[in-house]
């Protein structure tokens, strides 16, 4: 990383890239610095981190229990598999006009487009859990006699914990790119539309600083996301520690 910094700063500085679209990467850097400071970044890094936080939480309380239902049940599983494969395809931005015309292009909007686009991987994911629940554990706990209900609470939700949170790990990190791309596309006050105010006013500058705001917390809910799942996870064998 740091080698890749330094030749994008020499590469500035000598000329080789031109430095009205390249900028020296410390100036950039002090850019970022000064930016972080300012209430119109910190307020546009509110709205679309809002937007993911409410938007995952929707997802979660949603998708989990559809997926373990979905999972569970063959019948259920009959009757939403050809709906489940005819939606999950379309992409989320083939549905920007008709949601622009219907939310408008503030918080609203981007909400409805994270609770769309994280929906399915999480949805997925724990349907995929249910599905790969040990048959000769589940064999096991009837003959220690644990019933329907209990059984499902023992044995079915931990084994597919694993998958659930590998779910919402990704759910997360797609939410925040959708909770930025929103406003960056549709307009709004969120840190795609500062990005885009940036690069249309010609600040190069602060168009990558803000760029780099926007990598620096995908990165931060990536590692918090790992670590909550690490920690959650310890009991479970892909996560445990082997002696060497």
């Amino acid at each position: 990383m740091l080698l890749l910094t330094a030749m994008w700063e020499a590469a500035s500085r000598f000329g080789v890239v031109p430095a009205r679209d390249f900028p020296p990467a410390t100036v950039i850097l002090k850019t970022f610095l000064e930016d972080v400071q300012t209430s119109s970044l910190l307020n546009s890094v509110k709205e679309s981190l809002s937007a993911w936080a409410l938007g995952l939480a929707i997802v979660t309380v949603t998708a989990v229990p559809i997926g373990l239902a979905v999972g569970s049940l063959r019948v259920l599983d009959r009757a939403t598999q050809l709906l489940i494969e005819l939606v999950r395809p379309i992409p989320t931005v083939a549905l920007l006009p008709l949601l622009i015309l219907l939310y408008g292009t503030g918080l609203q909007l981007a909400l409805v487009l994270v609770v769309l686009a994280a929906f399915w991987p999480l949805l997925i994911q724990t349907i995929y859990g249910v599905r790969d629940v040990d048959p000769v554990t589940l064999d096991t706990g009837r003959s220690y006699g644990l019933g329907g209900v209990r059984q499902y609470w023992h044995i079915v939700i931990p084994s597919s914990l694993p998958y659930v949170a590998t779910g919402m790990r990704l759910a997360a990190t797609i939410a925040l790119v959708v909770a930025i791309a929103a406003s960056l596309i549709a307009g709004g006050s969120g840190l795609g539309a500062a990005i885009s105010n940036a690069a249309g006013s010609g600040a190069s500058d602060l168009m990558y600083a803000r760029i780099l705001v926007a990598g620096l917390l995908g990165l931060a809910v990536t590692t918090v996301f790992l670590r909550l799942e690490r920690r959650l996870l310890r009991w479970h064998h892909s996560h445990r520690e082997v002696p060497a």
